[in-house]
């Protein structure tokens, strides 16, 4: 995950802005359960949010996850009337087209701990 002031990604999950984290379903969240610790870390910085897993929602595609969680939630900076665009975002994301293989997982996280530094530029 990259944060950056635009899109604070790893803040919207703490302040519950954005209700859930998509990930591609690969072997490693198929494994989650509700209940688990998770942690969410930006990849050019020691940011980090560590939670439980509130809930998991699996889906065949980003469209289905998208419509189904409601954009907004998933990516606050979109309406809900965006769909194409959100859809856009998530596949390009790196490793995005793994979808057609695994589907893609709706991650809920009650945050615990975090370490949010200044968002870089």
């Amino acid at each position: 995950m990259i944060n950056t002031p635009e899109r604070p990604y790893l803040k919207w999950l703490k302040d519950e802005i954005k209700t859930a984290e998509g990930r591609v379903n690969s072997e490693k969240y198929q494994k989650i359960k509700i209940g688990d610790e998770i942690i969410f870390s930006d990849i050019r910085s020691d940011d980090f949010i560590k939670g439980i897993v509130g809930f998991k929602h699996e889906y065949t595609t980003f469209e289905e996850m998208l419509k189904s969680e409601g954009v907004r939630n998933m990516l606050p900076f979109l309406s809900d009337d965006d769909l194409e665009k959100g859809i856009q975002v998530y596949q390009n994301f790196p490793g995005s087209e793994r979808v057609k293989k695994f589907g893609c997982v709706a991650i809920r996280i009650k945050v615990t701990e975090s370490k949010l530094e200044k968002v870089l530029d």
